[in-house]
């Protein structure tokens, strides 16, 4: 499969909701490179703490799977079908996903982060609440990219 862009049902869609292991993250959709599907993530030769390689503007790039408390895991769980391609500034980072959907920016709740929340690293800015009651962490694609970059000591 070839790298593909995001494409876009509507052309007001502005936001990419990734869902990992019950875990909702919301982030501009213009920050995703690129969406892949697991089974085109090259495994062999993975760095340390990946789970192997995405190709993308002729060169690879890591991928990473995280738990639902953003932490490292080294397999991949078979729900995880879905990788997006963020850019990390000097090159791009992928973190596997169980789905990614776009949708119009959500006329949701949006909430400040609690400051009991507020840890100098976390990539989380905000809390929403989603139609159905469901609470999402809000993010930004370099706040991610940095987040797995402090976990693997980059």
């Amino acid at each position: 499969m070839n790298t593909a862009t995001l494409a876009l049902n509507a052309a007001d869609a502005k936001e990419a909701l990734l869902e990992i292991s019950g875990l909702h993250l919301i982030l501009p959709q213009k920050e995703i490179r690129a969406l892949e599907a697991a089974s085109d993530i090259d495994t062999d030769d993975a760095q340390p703490f990946s789970v192997g390689w995405i190709q993308y503007l002729q060169q690879r790039w890591p991928v990473y799977c995280l738990s639902s408390e953003l932490s490292l895991l080294v397999m991949a769980p078979p729900e995880r079908r879905a990788c997006v391609l963020l850019d990390a500034g000097t090159g791009y980072v992928g973190i596997l996903c169980d789905e990614v959907s776009i949708a119009r920016q959500a006329q949701a709740q949006r909430h400040e982060l609690p400051s009991v929340m507020r840890l100098p690293e976390t990539p989380v800015l905000g809390l929403a609440v989603l139609d159905g009651g469901e609470i999402a962490c809000i993010t930004g694609g370099k706040q991610m990219a940095a987040h797995v970059a402090r976990l693997v000591g980059m």
